[in-house]
């Protein structure tokens, strides 16, 4: 008996924990079909995305935006030469990125993400900025901010928690504005505040 209720509670907890994951889904993104060089994927729940595709050098072969919530996107890869590349997707909360395997002639998109890199986010209430980062591979992260002349007045230094959160008081700037600069997965995150 205590068996079953044990295993009762783990599935539940699971079950309760997949919920919650499904519910925080930003995108997804399914393929279609793959047809000789030729790809088919589908976006759901996209709202607005920069798609990308980049070489294994990391060199920017093709962008494009999408603002429809789900899309079917073709991609005909016949001029690319054998290799590995990448589909990245840019949504406003994260950054996800596929693989695409050219061999012969055949292409093949990976439909789970090699990587997925959560945005910042800042919330800003009664004076008090707060900073939270999802720092899933637990890179190295900096914070640094700056003033309205470029001048450092924040470094935080190395992080390389999976969960960053950082508050900064910004009751008493003087300055006209401030900017954020986090750098985190080999990725840099801008962002400006103008003062009040």
């Amino acid at each position: 008996m205590k068996n079953l209720f044990k295993f009762s509670l783990v599935l539940g907890v699971a079950l309760l924990t997949m919920n919650v994951q499904a519910s925080d889904i930003d995108f997804s993104l399914g393929v279609k079909k793959e047809n000789g060089k030729i790809i088919t994927f589908v976006l759901n729940d996209a709202k607005k995305l920069d798609l990308s595709i980049y070489d294994a050098k990391d060199r920017l072969i093709h962008s494009e935006k999408v603002t429809s919530e789900n899309v079917i996107k073709t991609y005909d890869l016949k001029d690319l030469p054998d290799g590995i590349y990448y589909l990245e997707a840019e949504s406003e909360l994260k950054i996800s990125k596929y693989k695409i395997s050219i061999v012969g002639k055949s292409a093949l998109l990976s439909e789970t993400s090699i990587l997925d890199i959560y945005k910042p986010v800042f919330e800003e209430k009664d004076g008090l900025l707060t900073v939270s980062i999802l720092n899933a591979a637990k890179s190295p992260a900096y914070i640094k901010i700056y003033d309205h002349e470029d001048n450092e007045v924040y470094d935080s230094g190395m992080l390389k928690d999976e969960r960053i959160s950082k508050n900064f008081d910004v009751t008493n700037v003087v300055s006209e504005g401030y900017t954020f600069i986090i750098t985190y997965d080999n990725k840099s995150f801008t962002k400006t505040f103008a003062s009040k």
